[in-house]
C-alpha cells in the first residue's frame, strides 16, 4: 500500500483552523474517516479515522494521535445511503430515495415559510456527512429530531413496552427543552416545538404511571401544564391562531390536555397517600373541563 503524501499537523503555535462546517465521511487507505478539517494554510486535510485497519507507522499519523491522518489527498466519500446526511450542489439534506441512478434529497438548508420542504433530485452521487450534534442542530432540526423519537416513542407504547416509550418520550422533551429561537423559527417551528413539549411530557407521564413511578410522572404532568397555562395567556396570539387552524383547538388544549395533566398529578397523589391534594386536584380539573364539555361531545 502506498503512503499518502506526508502533511504535517499544526504545531503548538500555529492558530487552530476552525473545523469544516459540514464534515465529509471519506474512505481512505487507512480506512473510514471523517474531514474534521480542511486547512486553507497549506489544503491539508485532517481525517480522524474511524477504525485504522493497517499500521500507524506511516508517517502521515502523528505519534500521539494515531486516529488522526493529515493528508493533502481527495479521498472520495462513502457511499450514500437512505437516510444518510448528505452534500449536494444544492445544499445540505437528507438522502430520501435512491432510484435509476438518481437521489432524492430532502433539503435542510432550505427553509420556505410554513413547514414546506424543499426537495432535489441530483444525479451525482452526493457526499455522505457527519450528523449535526444536538449543540450544533438549529431550531428546526431539533424540533424535526424530536418528532422523530415522538414517533418511535408511539411505536414502543403500542408494544406495551413502557421503559422504552418513557425514555423515547422523554428524550424528545429534552431536545426541545431549552431551543433557542433563531432565524429558522418560523412560527409554525415554534407550535410544533409546544406540541411536542405538552404531549411528549403528558405521554411520559402515562409512562411514568403504568410503571407506578409516581413522582416522575407527577412532574412531567406539571411540566406539560406550565407549557399549557403560558400559552392559555397567550390566546389569540399567533402560535395559539396556529393550533387553532390546524385543528388542534381550545376543547383539546385546555380541556383535554390540561385536564389529562391534572388526572395524572391526582392519581400521583393519591398512591401516595396524599387524598386531600387529590380531591381538590380532581375538582380542578372537572371546572377547567366543563367550558369544553360540549366540544368533547360532539
Amino acid at each position: 500500500m502506498n503512503n499518502p503524501v506526508v502533511a504535517q499537523p499544526p504545531s503548538s503555535r500555529q492558530t487552530q483552523e476552525p473545523e469544516d462546517a459540514d464534515q465529509v465521511i471519506v474512505q481512505t487507505d487507512f480506512g473510514i474517516g471523517v474531514v474534521v478539517r480542511t486547512r486553507k494554510s497549506d489544503g491539508i486535510k485532517e481525517i480522524r479515522l474511524r477504525d485504522v485497519k493497517s499500521s500507524t507507522s506511516s508517517p502521515a499519523f502523528r505519534r500521539r494521535e494515531p486516529n488522526m491522518l493529515y493528508t493533502p489527498k481527495d479521498y472520495p466519500s462513502v457511499p450514500p445511503s437512505i437516510g444518510d446526511d448528505v452534500m449536494c450542489e444544492y445544499g445540505r439534506g437528507v438522502l430520501k430515495e435512491i432510484a435509476d441512478d438518481k437521489y432524492t434529497i430532502e433539503l435542510a438548508s432550505w427553509r420556505l415559510s410554513g413547514r414546506s420542504n424543499v426537495t432535489c433530485h441530483v444525479t451525482t452521487a452526493p457526499k455522505v456527512v457527519r450528523k449535526h450534534t444536538l449543540a450544533e442542530m438549529d431550531s428546526a432540526e431539533k424540533v424535526a429530531l424530536a418528532k422523530s423519537q415522538k414517533g418511535q416513542a408511539a411505536k414502543y407504547f403500542a408494544e406495551k413496552d413502557y421503559s422504552g416509550a418513557l425514555n423515547a418520550y422523554a428524550s424528545a422533551v429534552d431536545k426541545v427543552r431549552n431551543v433557542q429561537h433563531d432565524h429558522t423559527s418560523s412560527n409554525e417551528v415554534r407550535a410544533d416545538l409546544v406540541v411536542i413539549m405538552i404531549t411528549c411530557s403528558n405521554n411520559a407521564a402515562t409512562c411514568c404511571i403504568k410503571l407506578s413511578k409516581w413522582e416522575e410522572a407527577s412532574k412531567f404532568a406539571k411540566n406539560a401544564l406550565i407549557m399549557l397555562d403560558a400559552l392559555y395567556g397567550k390566546r389569540g396570539l399567533k402560535i395559539h391562531t396556529i393550533l387553532n387552524k390546524e385543528g388542534i383547538i381550545d376543547a383539546k388544549l385546555f380541556g383535554e390536555w390540561r385536564v389529562k395533566s391534572y388526572l395524572v398529578v391526582a392519581r400521583a397523589c393519591m398512591e401516595q397517600g396524599e387524598v386531600d391534594d387529590a380531591i381538590a386536584i380532581l375538582k380542578k380539573a372537572k371546572g377547567l373541563g366543563m367550558p369544553y364539555i360540549d366540544e368533547f361531545s360532539s
